[in-house]
């Protein structure tokens, strides 16, 4: 009988467990996870904090789910050591426990500001969620007068926030480090188009800039920025990016880069360990180089592939990710390998009014592009990459 143990108990471990118990009826399979809830849908915790949908609508799984499935869920439980030599994981409960195949699928860690206060939110779990919506509850409690919230960050969390503000009417600032959101993947005429659009629809934005230190003693009260300008506000989103921890991951042995290397078939370099999700650094036989990808979809689709892998069907993992977000209802969508520093040319497709299309080439075939405002083609290109051909 196998005994599979799987680290991490989002959507890639959650799903690889699923997966895998399809294919094998009689294995063990223990899921290490250091929520306390079962899986849930990140993807939803905004609309969550929206107001849009209830909280039980969140959960993907019930701690029934489980039971049927004869899937061992530790929860709240962490791992502290992997030993490859005699095949166990040492876990938080000092509980040894040994594997036939282990399966990493850790996310990554938040990047924290280094000051808090109450009032400070991040985004990246259910109960960051509870807590957003929180302090929001509170901050309608004040006169309309009192109330504004600064989003820190340009990425994909920092105009999570945004919408989130202005579902709830909350004036809004954005304070962005660099030129522009998503400096390091779009051309200025695409941080353009977005700042334009944001402005227009009521948003301070600041660019260029950074805090000093926060304002208020025990709650947020507002940012002195670098410059000295002050600005007073009750809420903080940050949304500053992820961070990864590979220590324990380096100590057993296992290669790491940004993530923990994988091949094609998501095996890393130690025998029966494998990698999932936004912790996998892998080799993308589509875009041709090492990747890793912190989208939804692919957590999902690697599970599945490194599940078949896991229980004995060698499985090449291939697909062309995409994600799509809109801000304030411009709809923005990135699709493919968009690293500005790995392309040998990007060429301006539509550069007009409130649209943008920028398509990303690498070794004379298309290999990622970004659309603003103008999506039609999506599918398009999704499949152009997916043949290694330039779009027609």
């Amino acid at each position: 009988m196998t005994r599979y143990v799987i680290i991490g108990g989002g959507i890639a471990g959650t799903t690889a467990a699923e997966e895998i118990r399809k294919r094998d009826t009689e294995g063990e399979i223990t899921i290490i996870d250091a929520e306390g809830h079962p899986c849930y849908s990140r993807v939803l915790l905004s609309h969550y904090a929206k107001g849009k949908i209830e909280r039980e609508r969140l959960f993907l799984k019930k701690p029934s789910w489980y039971k049927e499935k004869n899937i061992e869920l530790m929860s709240g439980v962490t791992v502290t050591k992997i030993d490859p030599i005699n095949t166990f994981v040492l876990t938080s409960e000092d509980r040894e426990l040994p594997y036939d195949k282990l399966l990493i699928t850790t996310g990554g860690e938040l990047r924290l500001l280094p000051e808090d206060k109450r009032g400070v939110s991040y985004l990246r779990t259910l109960d960051d969620a509870d807590h957003l919506l929180q302090l929001i509850s509170e901050i309608k409690e004040r006169p309309e007068d009192e109330r504004r919230g600064i989003v820190m960050g340009a990425g994909f969390i920092g105009v999570e926030y945004i919408n989130i503000f202005a579902e709830h009417d909350i004036p809004t600032t954005a304070l962005i480090r660099s030129g522009g959101f998503w400096s390091k993947n779009i051309a200025k005429h695409s941080q353009k188009v977005i700042i334009d659009h944001v402005k227009n629809q009521g948003v301070e934005v600041l660019v260029n800039t950074s805090y000093q230190t926060m304002l208020g003693e025990t709650d947020f009260a507002g940012l002195r920025l670098k410059d000295g300008q002050e600005i007073a506000a009750q809420i903080l989103g940050v949304g500053i990016g992820l961070q990864y921890s590979h220590e324990i991951f380096t100590q057993a042995g296992l290669e790491t880069a940004e993530g923990v290397i994988a091949n094609e078939y998501l095996e890393t370099n130690l025998e029966n360990i494998y990698v999932a999700g936004d912790v996998a650094e892998f080799s993308d036989v589509i875009v041709g180089r090492r990747v890793r990808i912190g989208t939804w979809m692919n957590a999902l689709m690697q599970a599945r592939a490194v599940a078949k892998t896991m229980t004995g069907e060698r499985t090449e993992y291939q697909l062309v990710p995409s994600y799509a977000i809109d801000i304030l209802g411009l709809d923005i969508v990135f699709v493919g390998d968009t690293d500005r520093e790995k392309t040998d040319e990007i060429v301006q497709r539509v550069s007009e009014g409130n649209k943008s299309v920028e398509l990303f080439i690498r070794d004379q075939h298309l290999v990622g592009a970004v659309l603003i405002g103008d999506v039609a083609e999506r599918q398009k290109i999704t499949d152009a990459i997916k043949a290694k051909k330039m779009l027609e």
